[in-house]
C-alpha cells in the first residue's frame, strides 16, 4: 500500500474509532503515519519522547500564557517541532550509534501531544496502537 493510502485508512479508522470509543487515537492523520512506519520502533519511540516532552513543555508555558483552543493547538504544533528539530541536530553527536534517528513527521508529535494533555498519556497511545495496527492489518490482508 503506498503512503497515500496508508493516511487515508488511518483517517478512516481513526474516525471510526473515536465515534465508537471516544477516544483519539492522537490526533486523525497520526495513526496512518505511525503504520507506515511501523516497522522502525525507534522512530516511533522518539515520536512519543516528543510528543510527552512538547506536552509538558506546554503545560509549564500555560503558567505564565494563557493559552486555550486554537492558539493552545497553533503552541502544541509549533513546541513539537521545535523539539523535533532540536532532537535531529542534537542527538546524532550525542548518540552516534543512533545514527540519523528521526522523529515520525514535523507534526505528528505536536498533534500526540494535544491529544495526550486532553485524554492522558495511556488512553493515547493505547488507542494510537490499536488504530495504527488496524492499519497495518488492512494493508495486509485487505490491499
Amino acid at each position: 500500500m503506498n503512503s497515500e493510502l496508508f493516511l487515508v485508512v488511518g483517517v478512516v479508522l481513526g474516525m471510526l474509532f473515536t465515534e465508537l470509543t471516544g477516544i483519539s487515537p492522537g490526533g486523525l492523520i497520526v495513526p496512518g503515519y505511525i503504520a507506515l512506519f511501523w516497522n522502525q520502533p525507534a522512530r516511533i519511540a522518539l515520536t512519543a519522547a516528543i510528543a510527552i516532552a512538547t506536552m509538558f513543555a506546554i503545560k509549564f508555558l500555560s503558567r505564565w500564557m494563557l493559552l486555550f483552543g486554537r492558539r493552545r493547538y497553533a503552541l502544541f504544533l509549533l513546541v513539537g517541532f521545535t523539539i523535533r528539530a532540536g532532537a535531529q541536530l542534537i542527538l546524532p553527536s550525542l548518540f552516534p550509534a543512533l545514527g540519523g534517528l528521526e522523529a515520525v513527521g514535523w507534526l505528528v508529535p505536536g498533534i500526540i501531544a494535544s491529544d495526550i494533555d486532553k485524554q492522558g498519556a495511556p488512553k493515547t497511545f493505547l488507542a494510537l496502537g490499536a488504530v495504527a495496527a488496524l492499519v497495518r492489518l488492512v494493508d495486509l490482508v485487505v490491499l
